[in-house]
């Protein structure tokens, strides 16, 4: 049966750098506390004229680069955002117009929060196992810090950076690709973190932008209680399809929700430390890109090898999460 691979990760961070100390002249909070409970340090900013989908080209550039590949031997794009360029048409369409395509691939969003690069692949797996596409380009991207975050609420301000995380799906070499993969849902939980304002639930108004409810909000004890206890579960799923132990895993690389929180998992789990890559630290949460974006680093620092055996997990908004077991 034909399988899909990751061909080439890309990453693009903003220049500019926002330190804890300047998060913490508009929010109440203190350096400590974001350290000790979030992990964080610094994260990016984009600048006024960089767009979501500028962010987003730059990642895939880059990820074509390392798969070798050319704007136009693109298939498709699918990128999770949560806030775009605009609201219609889809950011996709203005990352395949500024890459340059002319192929008249498919080009279309997909809206899964931080669990957008776990979702993402899945779709893109779908496509080319079933011989609908050869190569796709997943990026997650988002500029948060001009959208959606409110800078003086101390339980989301100091979380969130703007990033773009890319990868180039393809068809697999013999003996590698995606062995299993496992999406969840629970939309029992939508209430814990979302925007709430904008839909036909409750449009959009002056009144609603002026009064600031137009931002993120988020209950974060029931993120926490939700993500410590579905991914160690979706862990032991997917180790289980395959006929693998979890100690097995020679790699798990991670949505960069909250430093803390991964150490939580992976304990629950059963699996050291050494075996997982954080850069939460620079970087803060960037949405549906932190995944990519940490995969990304994990292979350009060497940390894992073509043959090792890899688990790429998120969680997001929804709430939904997954898992992918990679023979990388």
């Amino acid at each position: 049966m034909r399988r899909a691979f990751i061909a080439g990760t890309g990453s693009y961070l903003p220049e500019r750098v926002m330190t804890n100390a300047e998060v913490c002249l508009k929010a109440p909070t203190t350096d400590e506390w974001i350290r000790s409970r979030l992990g964080v340090e610094e994260r990016r900013i984009a600048a006024p004229d960089e767009q979501t989908s500028d962010l987003a080209v730059r990642a895939i550039r880059n990820a074509l680069e390392i798969a070798n590949l050319r704007p136009n031997d693109l298939d498709g794009i699918i990128c999770s955002v949560g806030i775009g360029d605009v609201p219609v048409p889809a950011t996709a369409c203005y990352i395949q117009e500024k890459l340059g395509i002319k192929n008249y691939g498919f080009a279309f969003d997909i809206k899964m929060a931080c669990a957008g690069a776990v979702g993402g692949i899945s779709i893109a797996r779908g496509m080319i196992e079933s011989g609908l596409a050869k190569n796709i380009a997943v990026v997650g991207t988002q500029v948060m810090s001009r959208t959606i975050l409110d800078w003086t609420d101390r339980t989301t301000a100091p979380i969130f950076g703007d990033g773009a995380g890319a990868a180039i799906v393809g068809p697999a070499p013999e003996r590698s690709g995606i062995l299993v993969s496992k999406l969840h849902a629970d939309g029992s939980l939508t209430g814990i973190v979302g925007q709430y304002i904008g839909g036909t639930r409750e449009w959009l108004t002056p009144e609603a932008v002026r009064d600031g409810k137009v931002r993120l909000e988020m209950d974060g004890p029931a993120v926490w209680d939700c993500a410590t206890r579905v991914l160690p579960e979706v862990i032991r799923e997917v180790t289980r399809e395959a006929g693998i132990e979890v100690a097995d895993l020679d790699f798990v690389v991670s949505h960069q929700a909250n430093k803390r929180l991964l150490s939580h998992v992976l304990e629950r789990a059963n699996i050291p430390l050494s075996k997982t890559y954080t850069n939460i630290e620079k970087y803060g949460n960037t949405s549906a890109a932190s995944a990519l974006i940490a995969l990304d680093e994990v292979w350009r620092k060497n940390l894992i090898s073509r043959g090792d055996l890899v688990l790429f997990m998120a969680i997001g908004a929804g709430m939904i999460w997954g898992a992918h077991l990679l023979r990388w």
